[in-house]
């Protein structure tokens, strides 16, 4: 009786969980039912036009391998017709490699949409796996929207290539060549509570890139490009966490034993962010902001790379015990970074960890301030050369105050808010202080000669000679 039960057992498991072989034309609308499960593709499978392929939630599709080690024969599912996969978060659909784990990644081509035809395809909830060319079309979908939720794409070469607008909601990206594939004819990319792990890189050339509350851990080049806003993101153990990164507002993210955190050209807004224990915190090009931030325990934490660093704002930041370099000047420009702290009292400790004209005569000098232990308040600047001020042509849009006029005590002043300014000699006492509005005002200062400093409230200072 016992022996029957578990024979009776076995072929209900059996009828359960069937197996189907497919392959070839669908030449009618056809569906792909759980009992049916799982689905063999023993040859390249093709939806013809007009005709649709359903498949249910929980089913899984395994592509068989062709090892002939030619791209051009990897079997394929293309739609030409109409293809909708609509899986749940507790059942999702599963296409992968019937080839072991060992021998499956990039084994078979992928899921082709072929929009020339006029396909369609709706899919969701579902998993990628061991593909090379991933799930992708063969034209670009302008003011087309695609929304994936709790989708996961593993072990493809490409995982996503299609040129609309993407949307993802907790989607997991992993050990994929590249996640999703540089969009060169249109598309942007949302991403929320998603995770992208061990990528060679997570997405390149997207653009009006948003995303949220992500996950960035051990991938190659992970963000290369795609310009756009980052919230709230950790970014943990990358080769790079951004390269050739522009155009960027990086704001509350966490940066951690990355070689590189930011590679930036220019052109971004880097803020309330916590650089800790990378190589390299960051790299910093022309037209950048970075401010407010913790960059603290990496071997080397800011190094400005920018051809013209006074349109570069480095500010309000804590830039503290980075083991060989606070900061670099890798350029052969002059700058100043008063309004940061280095958490040392000690100007020849603090000298020591700034790589300047100083060390190595082909770069510029870069002047800074000292601060009390609370890093609230300067108790000298370090002045190694006079900054010649700005020109109005040379403002940078950033930039909270420009002198673009001065006639001995008479200074035309130009003041992009509302803030109160402070004049402070070259040890930094402070000298007189007053309120400025917004717009362009005449100033009369002391009658006493000499060079001063004009401190804005986000710190930012000006040379003024008397």
């Amino acid at each position: 009786m016992k022996n029957s039960l578990i024979t009776l057992s076995f072929l209900v498991n059996f009828i359960s969980f069937g197996q189907t072989n497919v392959s070839g034309g669908i030449y009618q609308n056809t569906t792909w039912n759980l009992a049916g499960s799982p689905y063999i593709v023993t040859s390249s499978i093709v939806v013809f036009p007009g005709n649709t392929l359903t498949i249910e939630p929980g089913v899984e599709v395994f592509v068989t391998p062709d090892y002939s080690f030619n791209t051009g024969n990897l079997r394929y599912i293309e739609i030409r017709g109409n293809l909708i996969a609509l899986g749940t978060e507790n059942a999702p659909i599963v296409f992968k490699s019937a080839a072991n784990e060992n021998q499956g990644s990039h084994s078979w081509m992928g899921l082709n949409i072929k929009g020339s035809q006029g396909a369609t395809f709706q899919m969701n909830n579902f998993k990628l796996f061991d593909s090379y060319y991933g799930l992708y079309n063969d034209l670009g979908e302008p003011g087309v929207s695609y929304n994936f939720a709790n989708c996961h794409f593993k072990n493809n070469n490409y995982a996503i290539q299609l040129n609309a607008d993407m949307n993802y909601s907790n989607c997991i990206f992993e050990s994929n060549g590249v996640g999703q594939a540089a969009q060169i004819s249109y598309g942007s990319l949302t991403a929320t509570n998603c995770q992208f792990l061990n990528n060679f890189c997570s997405f390149t050339w997207s653009n009006s890139v948003n995303v949220t509350n992500c996950l960035f851990q051990g991938n190659q080049n992970n963000i290369v490009g795609s310009p756009g806003f980052f919230d709230n993101c950790q970014f943990i153990d990358n080769e790079y966490a951004f390269a050739e990164a522009y155009g960027h507002t990086i704001q509350n993210c966490y940066f951690a034993q990355n070689t590189i955190g930011i590679d930036n050209s220019g052109g971004s807004n880097i803020s309330n962010c916590t650089f800790e224990y990378n190589n390299i915190a960051l790299k910093i090009g022309d037209n950048t902001s970075i401010s407010n931030n913790q960059i603290v325990n990496n071997q080397i934490g800011v190094a400005v790379t920018a051809y013209n660093p006074n349109t570069t704002i480095i500010s309000d930041n804590q830039i503290c015990n980075n083991t060989e370099f606070n900061l670099q000047n890798l350029t052969d420009k002059n700058f100043q970074v008063n309004a940061n702290c280095f958490c040392s009292q000690d100007s020849t400790y603090i000298e020591s960890y700034i790589l300047d004209g100083y060390d190595d005569i082909t770069r510029g000098l870069v002047n800074y301030a000292i601060y009390d232990d609370s890093c609230e308040s300067i108790l000298n600047y370090i002045v190694k050369i006079q900054l010649d001020e700005l020109e109005l042509s040379e403002l940078n849009m950033e930039n909270t105050i420009v002198i673009y006029a001065q006639n001995g005590q008479l200074v035309t002043i130009k003041s992009k808010r509302n803030q109160k300014l402070t004049l402070l000699s070259l040890s930094g006492a402070v000298i007189s202080s007053f309120e400025i509005g917004e717009g362009i005002i005449e100033l009369t200062l002391p009658q006493t000669q000499g060079l001063y400093l004009l401190k804005s409230t986000s710190g930012e200072l000006l040379k003024v000679v008397l």
